[in-house]
């Protein structure tokens, strides 16, 4: 895969994988990765903790040779760049990554807004000064499966993203950059990516950011709460890093017939995994990993009696109890992920999701031992 990639969001968990990816497998492509930093070393500093975290078998010496740093924040007019960067980048760039995202669930609805909306707006305005150029050839939007918003059931690929509701500003941002891409596709060359829950390397372990699927397993794990506002057969649909990445280098590296779609980087159907599996394994692993800790077993409680959650006498005050109510539309939701486009392009690749009890263990044992992210932070 030849040409300069421009990507956005490269000291994040997919971006940060992505770009390691690329320099592992590609000798020829360069990329010019847009950093938010106050100077060349700051960001210089930033990427390079991302890679050895993600990536730490990466040459980093040579793969400086291949990257131009760019500092630049996606929400600020061009990008934060001067006329003349904004002009000369695009002339140059082949292809468009664009994976920086707000990612929280709670964001406040400006902020998210600005960054997951207004943000990509301000890619694709690049991307358009690119395409005038005569040079640009592909775009992948990253966004997420969960532009689904409260849809219950099967979840197409193809889904033309009708108004709905929302769990949260994440997925309401999301699903409004989204639709804005659409709007655009018949005059850009684009392809749209939408990754499901993502958790660490299935090899190992490794992630950068502990949210999501990590939080009420981190409140598990310190014996801090007994009860989970959700139903114990809700699905979660869960991707280790390392597939995420593969599967979106291999498709986007691909041929022509991508353009246009949208791919679903999912588990699906078969490999989804019931809510007290997950509970289950992860009480059984903490305690033999962390035998000096009381570790409750625990109960599930449907949000008609979530008031129970904050009586339980292993809850610490209700801030923990607020946090897990954040959770309780994916621990009740029975969503399921249709790929078929995904697979379509993945035929003869090798490259297929495992399923979340292959690697569970080693996810688990990453984050006890980087105690749930904090070594890595006091690392940087």
């Amino acid at each position: 895969m030849t040409g300069t990639f421009f990507i956005t969001g490269a000291t994040g968990n997919i971006g940060g994988k992505l770009v390691a990816r690329i320099l592992k497998a590609d000798k020829s492509p360069r990329l010019i990765l847009l950093v938010r930093a106050d100077s060349s070393a700051g960001a210089q500093q930033r990427l390079s903790r991302v890679l050895r975290t993600l990536s730490p078998d990466l040459d980093l010496s040579a793969a400086k040779e291949k990257i131009t740093l760019v500092c630049g924040d996606i929400t600020r007019p061009r990008m934060g760049l001067t006329e003349t960067d904004w002009t000369r980048l695009a002339s140059e760039v082949t292809h468009v990554v664009h994976s920086a995202a707000a990612t929280k669930f709670f964001l406040p609805v400006e902020t998210a807004r600005e960054v997951n909306l207004e943000g990509t707006r301000n890619v694709m305005d690049f991307a358009f000064q690119a395409a005038n150029k005569g040079k640009l050839e592909r775009i992948a939007h990253i966004s997420t499966a969960y532009v689904c918003g409260n849809e219950d059931g099967m979840i197409y690929e193809d889904d033309t993203l009708p108004a709905r509701t929302f769990t949260n500003n994440y997925e309401s941002s999301k699903w409004q950059a989204e639709c804005l891409v659409r709007r655009i596709m018949p005059e850009l060359p684009v392809m749209i990516f939408r990754p499901s829950i993502v958790a660490g390397d299935s090899l190992t372990g490794r992630i950068l950011s502990f949210n999501g699927l990590y939080t009420p397993l981190k409140f598990i794990h310190r014996g801090a709460v007994d009860v989970l506002p959700g139903i114990p057969d809700a699905l979660l649909d869960v991707v280790p890093l390392d597939y995420a990445s593969d599967a979106i280098h291999y498709i986007f590296a691909g041929s022509d017939d991508g353009l246009g779609k949208t791919f679903h980087i999912v588990a699906g159907k078969d490999k989804s995994a019931r809510v007290d599996a997950i509970v289950a394994r992860a009480v059984r692993y903490f305690r033999e990993s962390s035998p000096a800790r009381t570790i409750p077993p625990i109960r599930f409680v449907r949000p008609c009696n979530n008031g129970e959650a904050n009586q339980s006498a292993g809850m610490k005050a209700g801030r923990i109890s607020s946090i897990l109510r954040q959770f309780e539309p994916y621990l009740t939701a029975k969503k399921i992920f249709d790929d078929v486009n995904t697979a379509h392009a993945l035929q003869g690749s090798g490259i297929s999701a495992p399923g979340l009890f292959s690697y569970f263990r080693t996810i688990l044992a990453y984050s006890l031992e980087t105690d749930w992210g904090r070594q890595i932070k006091d690392a940087a």
